[in-house]
């Protein structure tokens, strides 16, 4: 959040500096805006004096609504409010059909039909045709009972506009009569088509819903109950199925594992086969079957032995083929033994219960995943009948409607061919026109104005364009680079010399020519009394004496203290402070900044003023000293009698002095540099008043003398190419500081942290 108000307040201080830099632009081009403006509404009102003349006549038509009980016709298709009917008008009045027929009769504008032809014409006059909708009906009139609009016509001739828009609105009657009733009878048409076709929509509806339902009958919502309780059912029998079918395997299991032992061991199980007995006679088939074998393995068939066992083995035999049939002999066959019989059979019951039980199993399961199918299904069954359902209610709904319709259209067709329903009435027949409808003139002045001021304010643009000065300490930076000490504001405004009023009591400002105080005024203003001091300067420039509290002093001490940091070395820095062209403000930067150097940051400071052309510095000093800088170079005067001192901090001012000699010459001397090098030995900082530069050649010659060289730009007033100039002139090896001067607005950051100014 803190950021947030941190960019706002951003945007709202950048907004009132563009609205501030925009005003003084106003202010210094004034005079150019004002012209443009004189020169726009002069010619607005050329061309409301020469333009032609355009007449209109206009006519009322009310519109009157069904005289029928509204109980009986509701919304009868022919009709509507007049909002939504106006476009139509519009277009029926402004018809080729309609215009040409009033062009033929009035003979409208004959000679643009003879070059131009009809059609041109037409559209001519459809153009100088308006048709506009009275908003407020009278007072006590309801809106929604009684409706009104106005038909006017442009013409150069009033009677002719005056007649051409009667004929319009009696034309206009007739033809809508004619077309309401066209109107209703297709209506009618087109309504028993819509019947019809609703009619053959809605049985189709209603087969497509039968069919659903015959599809669908098992999963139609009303079946949910039986689908559950079948469900419920099915399950019982599932249950049921799944606990008989591990016992019938269980004895399947028994049975298959009685036989196996009864195969093999002879063994046999009571519990099993019940009454059912073993026959002796296959016991002792078996007995003589492997005897026969044994005796065949070591004697012949002859032998008697062999024989006698043979023809035993016919007798059992016999006796089971007697018993069982020829089936009963078969070697390894023991299917007729009534416990093995007993057994099989068993084992064939057991496994066709178990095979009835998977089949009844699975045909459960089948018929239980359809219900299941049904449940779930059912949902989307029902949602797709509420569909068509509702589809088909919409549509007898609007067969309904359509029906309530035809009736209504029927009773309108009726009305309307005996002039029942809605009719148009002039009211107020078309008026003979006296004033001119065009040129408007009130219009165009404003348009003049406008044009006037935006002309005004692109020119001014434009020349601030073409001759861009600083105005910010971002112009300062974009074209030199981050060497500004400091901005000071133009504390010479009105408001502050209300402060200085109230601070310098009977004080009177001696103005100049360019809007500051002029130094070179007589003896008489140059020194006035000061309480609880001997003498104050004349001039109020010297804002870090007389209030040290202010934006501006605080701005000064700020590039005292940059100036100490850019010192390199110990010794005396001698500074050159000059400026572009004149007038910049660099003597009221060389009398504060030296004093702010000495009394807030205790620095030996000495002014010089090598201004030979316009000297400056000895209107500040308390006491001028009677030699100064010329007097030094050119005659054998001491240093320390060209220097006065303020008295209350180490700071000296060496004016120009008495002697007149060209500056050229006098620069080019030795001497100056003599001077300068024993002046290192007392002070820290040399601040030399110089010459502007682009003017003279004298800061040429300076600018070797000096460790460095602070450029004052004056805001508003300078041209970026003047500073340009000034600055390629001097050595590329020398270091620069600028100070932005004069600023009529400064950021809000340096504002709003200001000092209050304290007496």
């Amino acid at each position: 959040m803190r950021m947030a108000d941190l960019q706002a307040e951003s945007i709202q201080q950048s907004g009132t500096v563009l609205l501030h830099e925009y005003w003084s632009m106003a202010l210094r081009r004034k005079w150019v805006i004002i012209g443009s403006i004189v020169l726009s509404l002069a010619a607005a009102g050329v061309v409301c004096k020469v333009s032609p003349k355009w007449y209109r006549s206009e006519t009322l038509i009310f519109v009157e609504e069904q005289k029928i009980p509204e109980n009986y016709v509701r919304g009868l298709v022919v009709e509507g409010s007049l909002e939504q009917r106006i476009f139509a008008i519009q277009k029926q009045i402004t018809s080729r059909k309609l215009i040409g027929e009033v062009v033929k009769e009035f003979s409208l504008y004959p000679d643009e039909v003879a070059t131009r032809g009809l059609d041109a014409t037409v559209a001519k006059v459809a153009g100088a045709v308006r048709l506009d909708l009275v908003s407020k009906p009278p007072s006590g009139v309801p809106r929604s009972s009684l409706d009104a609009f106005t038909i006017s016509f442009s013409h150069g001739d009033p009677e002719t506009a005056m007649r051409v828009t009667a004929r319009l609105a009696s034309k206009f009657i007739e033809e809508n009569a004619r077309a309401r009733e066209q109107i209703a009878e297709g209506t009618t048409e087109f309504l028993n088509y819509e019947v019809m076709t609703a009619k053959r929509e809605l049985e189709m509806k209603e087969d497509q819903i039968s069919r659903f339902k015959s599809t669908h009958m098992a999963e139609l919502p009303q079946q949910m109950e039986a689908n559950l309780r079948a469900l419920d059912r099915l399950q019982t029998d599932l249950k049921m199925l799944n606990e008989m079918t591990p016992r019938l395997r269980d004895r399947l299991a028994l049975v298959e594992k009685a036989i196996q032992e009864y195969e093999r061991f002879g063994s046999t199980n009571p519990a099993l086969a019940g009454s059912a007995r073993p026959d002796q006679l296959y016991s002792r088939l078996e007995e003589l079957r492997k005897r026969l074998t044994a005796l065949l393995a070591e004697f012949t068939e002859s032998y008697p032995d062999t024989v006698l066992t043979k023809e035993e083995i016919r007798h059992v035999e016999g006796e089971l083929v007697a018993l069982y049939g020829p089936e009963a002999i078969k070697l390894g066959e023991k299917r007729l033994d009534p416990y093995l019989h007993e057994l099989k059979k068993q084992q064939s019951e057991v496994k066709g219960e178990l095979a009835s039980l998977g089949q009844r199993q699975h045909s459960l399961n089948a018929e239980r995943k359809e219900y299941l199918k049904r449940v779930e299904n059912a949902p989307a069954v029902e949602q797709e009948l509420l569909i068509l359902e509702r589809d088909y209610d919409n549509m007898k709904n609007n067969y309904r409607s359509l029906l309530d319709k035809r009736i209504n259209a029927r009773v309108s067709e009726n009305l309307e061919k005996r002039q029942q329903g809605s009719q148009y009435r002039i009211i107020d027949p078309a008026n003979f026109p006296r004033v001119p409808d065009k040129p408007n003139q009130p219009l165009i002045m404003i348009l003049g104005l406008m044009f006037g001021c935006a002309m005004g304010g692109g020119i001014a643009v434009m020349q601030e364009q073409l001759n861009p000065q600083f105005r910010r300490p971002e112009d300062i930076e974009h074209l030199l680079g981050p060497q500004l000490l400091a901005v000071i504001p133009d504390f010479m405004r009105t408001e502050n010399r209300m402060n200085w009023h109230r601070l310098l009591p009977n004080y009177q400002v001696p103005q100049g020519t360019n809007g500051h105080s002029d130094v070179r005024q007589t003896t008489a203003m140059r020194r006035l009394p000061w309480p609880g001091e001997g003498r104050v300067p004349s001039d109020m420039n010297f804002i870090a004496k007389w209030q040290p509290a202010s934006i501006a002093a605080e701005q000064y001490r700020v590039a005292a203290t940059r100036l100490a940091l850019a010192k390199s070395q110990d010794r005396c820095a001698v500074i050159a402070v000059t400026s572009a062209v004149k007038g910049e403000g660099k003597t009221t930067t060389v009398m504060n900044l030296g004093y702010t150097l000495a009394r807030d940051l205790g620095k030996q400071t000495l002014l010089i003023d090598c201004d030979l052309k316009c000297p400056v510095l000895h209107h500040y000093a308390l006491t001028p000293p009677e030699y100064g800088l010329a007097d030094c170079l050119t005659n054998d005067v001491s240093i320390d009698a060209c220097i006065t001192s303020f008295g209350e901090v180490p700071c000296g001012i060496m004016p120009v002095g008495n002697a007149v000699i060209p500056s050229n010459e006098l620069l080019k001397t030795d001497r100056l540099a003599a001077i300068l090098h024993r002046l290192r030995q007392d002070f820290d900082y040399i601040l030399i008043n110089t010459p502007p530069i682009l003017p003279l050649a004298d800061m040429n010659v300076l600018a070797g003398h000096a460790d460095a060289v602070l450029l004052v730009v004056r805001a508003g007033s300078t041209p970026q190419q003047f500073v340009r100039r000034a600055v390629s002139t001097l050595p590329s090896d020398m270091p620069i500081h600028v100070i932005l001067n004069a600023v009529g607005s400064l950021p809000t950051y340096m504002s709003d942290y200001g000092y209050a100014l304290r007496p």
